[in-house]
């Protein structure tokens, strides 16, 4: 009975998420022009993309260190995505560019259940549950007709 609870209350959430993404991917594109003026780059999913090189003074820092200077940096961005109502939305992901003292600084939102592979799993199963029905529903309506 769980997973047949589970598919049923993935569906509603899947369009939730998706809804969210194409809103985010939507206004980002409408806005970049202005977040290309603070160096930022957009890519075709709406993802928003900078490299941010550290200061000579941090760069013998701890990593987390180092990574709180970088949220420093992403003030003017965190500032813009506010101002369009997205930053409660854009979730930053940090990355260090190897051999480098630069992070690569990916915003974009957080989704559970808009994903290819939960999407193609649950579709598999609400396919064979609704088969499973289709199958079962005429022998046990003939047996209880026939009672």
């Amino acid at each position: 009975m769980g997973l047949l609870k589970n598919i049923l209350y993935f569906w509603p959430e899947f369009i939730r998420e998706a809804s969210l993404l194409f809103k985010f991917r939507t206004i980002v594109k409408g806005i970049k022009k202005e977040l290309e003026e603070q160096q930022l780059r957009i890519d075709w999913l709406g993802r928003i993309y900078t490299v941010i090189t550290l200061k000579e003074e941090f760069r013998q820092q701890q990593e987390l260190v180092q990574q709180s200077v970088v949220f420093q940096e992403l003030k003017p961005t965190s500032d813009i995505l506010m101002k369009y109502g997205l930053s409660d939305y854009a979730y930053p992901e940090i990355q260090k560019i190897d051999d480098s003292f630069s992070f690569l600084v990916i915003l974009y939102p957080e989704t559970d259940y808009c994903n290819f592979w939960r999407f193609l799993w649950n579709l598999l199963f609400l396919g064979i549950t609704i088969t499973i029905i289709y199958w079962i529903y005429p022998i046990v309506y003939s047996l209880i007709s026939s009672i």
